[in-house]
């Protein structure tokens, strides 16, 4: 990365941050916290039970992504190994972004068990393709099927040319450029047989069998990660599932596209721009969403990487103590050679 790019980068990020922040103080400025305590109160244990099931669901799904990347590499992993670096990585990449979190992660694991830089990176790339097909293919199909009125507060999260032409267009037309996305990337992975070339690294296209595997692996994930949002609403919100799900993933598309770690602050401020009547129940939902969903998870995930490390380093030990056992072994036999 350029000098320059370096220094603009976090710049960028850092306003966005900042002005999705000010927009949600702006959106619960006038917030009712003694209802917010009430909505927070009155969240069921069943509720966060069955949240914490989905969550659990949602990261077995996960592993999908991982299986079909080693697939696509040719590779094989053992299961236990392939459960440990996709729940590593993937809460990683929730909690600390892509790039800083489940990129950087993924290496340090996956460059141990001696996979190649190449390898890694093309990983690294079918996951993060994998997971912006289920995007475009599930959001494309939600849009056209629930058009949804769109607040004047989620456009004010948006480039005023983005902002103009979705409220001129609506959900449905982008919808449909979503899905035509999705439509020529199978037809170019039916058809192309040539590798990609991305900066200096080459890419093979996925044969269509395993496009179509992930579109159903990261739709399924994607689907899921909702029901644990959904199941935590308070009874004050009256939203069926699939309008739920097109907010869900308007605020997802959003926030990826934006690139802030978590969405913290641009998903928050779309949910509730969506629900404004009923943001104190929203934002209890958020808030023991983001509990559930992420930070539940980075601490369970943070014993599993300290026991990865500690096997990772009992394994480093061995492969040292068996490489100095065998040149002690030749530097002990070489006077006999010169001897004979």
């Amino acid at each position: 990365m350029k000098p320059v790019a370096r220094i603009i980068r976090p710049v960028v990020l850092l306003a966005i941050f900042v002005g999705a922040g000010w927009l949600l103080y702006h959106l619960l400025r006038d917030l009712d916290f003694n209802e917010l305590v009430k909505h927070l109160k009155a969240m069921q244990t069943s509720q966060i039970g069955i949240a914490i099931g989905l969550t659990a669901v949602n990261y077995v799904i996960l592993m999908g992504y991982d299986w079909l990347a080693i697939r696509y590499l040719g590779h094989g992993l053992p299961w236990g190994k392939l459960a440990v670096a996709s729940f590593i990585g993937h809460v990683s990449s929730f909690n600390l972004g892509a790039m800083f979190g489940g990129s950087s992660m993924r290496y340090r694991i996956y460059s141990a068990w001696k996979f190649s830089m190449v390898e890694i990176v093309q990983l690294v790339a079918i996951l993060g393709l994998t997971f912006w097909l289920g995007v475009l293919a599930l959001a494309g199909t939600m849009f056209l099927l629930v058009p949804l009125p769109i607040p004047a507060g989620f456009l004010a999260l948006l480039p005023p040319w983005a902002g103009d032409w979705l409220a001129s267009r609506g959900l449905p037309w982008l919808g449909a450029i979503l899905l035509a996305h999705v439509v020529a990337y199978l037809g170019v992975c039916a058809i192309r047989r040539k590798p990609l070339r991305i900066w200096r690294w080459d890419l093979p296209l996925p044969p269509p069998g395993l496009s179509l595997g992930q579109i159903g692996i990261s739709c399924a994930d994607l689907m899921i990660a909702a029901c644990v949002f959904y199941v935590l609403l308070p009874q004050g919100v009256s939203v069926t599932y699939p309008t739920f799900l097109s907010v869900f993933l308007l605020a997802l598309v959003v926030q990826v596209f934006l690139h802030v770690p978590a969405g913290i602050g641009v998903f928050d401020a779309v949910m509730v721009a969506f629900f404004l009547e009923q943001k104190e129940a929203m934002t209890a939902a958020l808030l023991v969403f983001r509990g559930v969903y992420y930070l539940l998870p980075l601490a369970v995930a943070g014993m599993v990487w300290l026991g990865l490390e500690i096997a990772l380093g009992r394994q480093f030990l061995r492969e040292v103590s068996a490489k100095l056992k065998a040149a002690q072994a030749e530097s002990a036999a070489s006077p006999e050679r010169t001897a004979g």
